[in-house]
């Protein structure tokens, strides 16, 4: 698989879907983020929260970060369509161990998965 490099920005992760960043390549970025934040926090079983917005594009990225965590062996606890500060309070107030938050913020409708990591 040939990965676009620039679709890795200093903050997030961003690019036109499929051209640039398709569902197999959202696999392969969630296990980097697992093996990730494995090494940053040692403990036996991380739980992630995983969050989309209303993207058509955002179901089956959201479907393939959610694998890509599992096969990882990531918990997940998927809370679907939500709004970015929405995101950020389930990862705080619950005090889960991270999360990966599907969106493209503000950008056209092609653009997708500007990954959040806290």
């Amino acid at each position: 698989m040939k990965i676009d490099e620039s679709i890795f920005k200093a903050y997030d992760i961003r690019g036109v879907y499929p051209s640039e960043l398709n569902n197999e390549l959202a696999i392969k970025i969630a296990q980097g983020y697992a093996q990730l934040i494995q090494k940053e926090i040692k403990k036996k079983k991380l739980q992630i929260v995983v969050g989309r917005d209303m993207r058509k594009s955002s179901i089956p990225l959201s479907k393939s970060i959610i694998k890509g965590l599992i096969n990882s062996g990531i918990d997940v606890i998927d809370i679907g369509l939500v709004s970015t500060p929405t995101f950020y309070f389930a990862v705080a107030y619950y005090g889960y161990d991270g999360g990966m938050m599907i969106t493209a913020s503000h950008n056209p409708k092609e653009f997708n998965l500007s990954l959040i990591h806290i």
